[in-house]
């Protein structure tokens, strides 16, 4: 085989340019410290980092989600325990409320406070978080939640939608709650109205009603009473009998069957948790019908703005009015201070599964890392070796090409 002086330049210049191409190539390896570059040096392994980062990156963005939730339950977790302190201040004044040995001017510093008291919890409900996003507006966080109508009532201007934050694959953390269960769907107490039948002869008139024992009432709701009045000889009673049986009730005190009992103008009975007071002259069968009224929910707001009503005008007010005004409001503080533990409850659980999420984001992050690097990180021990024996090779080739070069026959003729 013959090797013409052109083919043994080309063979030899390509092994040099080969020899500086590896050269180069460990090179850029050892400045940059990554064993692939390009998806040429490795496409198997390159294949395997890009699907690592992107979930590198998800993961990453998932523990900022978490941060941003954790952020906003933590400040509405400070909220929700202030509200908590206010309401309970509130019942210590509503009790206090209740003492019969107060005076009018008593009531009234009492209802000072409550007014402040209420203004507080209005603004404690209008929080802006650091986004200045009010934290119980729903999906409408952009306004104000409670504000007063031209009416002068208590409404809310927000939703009941919950703001959902992913903190981790298949995880959503709800980050919000609505003002509206938290504030304006308290249960309201349980009640009854009492009246004379329109078909009543005699001049019969209910003067004052209210539940001064409602934990009684409670047990006799949802059924209802009819106080029938007899005449005989001109003696005048009357009896108590339940709605759903006509059974006759017991009340009193001692409590005794409500059968017969002897009436005298202005009378008041005691049962179930109702007390009645009546005045006038029955005719024979004329009748009072006490019904149970159904439940409804009320804001917190509007009943504290009613209970300071009361209180200011607690001379005005007939007692058993005054007297179920404060049972009626412990009862719906007690409800609204439920929704408050509740709330309370439920953002400290999803605290909880943050902080798992953000444990279980640090750990995939660190394996995630972990096995990046053992794909692209450089073996420098291997890498200097593998470059010194390049170095070696390069120099070699080099020579040889001189060496190869002066191998002409007109080197000989000479």
């Amino acid at each position: 085989m013959r090797l013409s002086t052109q083919q043994i330049y080309l063979t030899s210049l390509n092994g040099i340019l080969d020899s500086q191409a590896r050269l180069h190539e460990l090179q850029q390896q050892i400045a940059t410290g990554r064993r692939i570059d390009t998806p040429g040096d490795d496409p198997v392994a390159s294949s395997k980092i890009i699907s690592l980062n992107q979930k590198l990156s998800l993961t990453s963005q998932f523990r900022e989600n978490a941060s941003i939730a954790e952020s906003k339950l933590r400040v509405e977790e400070t909220v929700l325990s202030t509200v908590e302190d206010v309401i309970q201040r509130l019942r210590q004044l509503t009790i206090q409320a209740g003492d019969g040995a107060l005076s009018q001017e008593d009531k009234q510093a009492i209802s000072v406070e409550v007014k402040e008291r209420l203004e507080q919890l209005v603004g404690l409900a209008n929080t802006r978080d650091s986004n200045d996003q009010y934290i119980f507006g729903g999906f409408q966080s952009g306004q104000e939640p409670i504000v007063k109508d031209t009416n002068g009532g208590y409404v809310y201007q927000g939703d009941e939608g919950q703001l959902y934050i992913k903190v981790a694959e298949n995880l959503d953390v709800a980050a919000s709650d609505s003002g509206a269960g938290l504030f304006m769907d308290v249960d309201e107490p349980l009640n009854f109205a009492a009246s004379t039948n329109a078909a009543n002869t005699g001049t019969l008139t209910v003067d004052d009603q209210g539940v001064l024992n409602q934990k009684a009432f409670d047990a006799f709701h949802p059924d209802g009473a009819t106080v029938t009045f007899s005449v005989t000889g001109g003696n005048i009673s009357y009896t108590v009998t339940r709605v759903s049986d006509g059974t006759v009730i017991s009340g009193g005190s001692p409590s005794a069957p409500l059968s017969n009992i002897p009436y005298t103008d202005g009378d008041s009975i005691e049962f179930e948790g109702m007390q009645l007071a009546f005045s006038g002259n029955p005719a024979d069968g004329d009748t009072i019908d006490i019904v149970s009224q159904t439940p409804a929910k009320l804001d917190i707001f509007s009943a504290l703005e009613q209970f300071a009503v009361a209180l200011d005008s607690a001379g005005a007010t007939s007692p058993f009015g005054y007297s179920e005004a404060v049972a009626d409001m412990l009862i719906s503080l007690d409800n609204a201070l439920d929704n408050v533990l509740d709330t309370q409850v439920a953002v400290g659980g999803r605290l909880n599964v943050i902080d798992d999420a953000l444990a279980n984001n640090d750990n995939l992050d660190q394996i995630g890392r972990q096995v990046l690097s053992d794909l692209q990180d450089l073996d420098y021990a291997d890498a200097l070796s593998k470059l010194s024996l390049q170095q070696f090779v390069l120099e070699a080739t080099q020579r040889t090409f001189v060496q190869v070069t002066n191998l002409s026959l007109f080197n000989f003729l000479r």
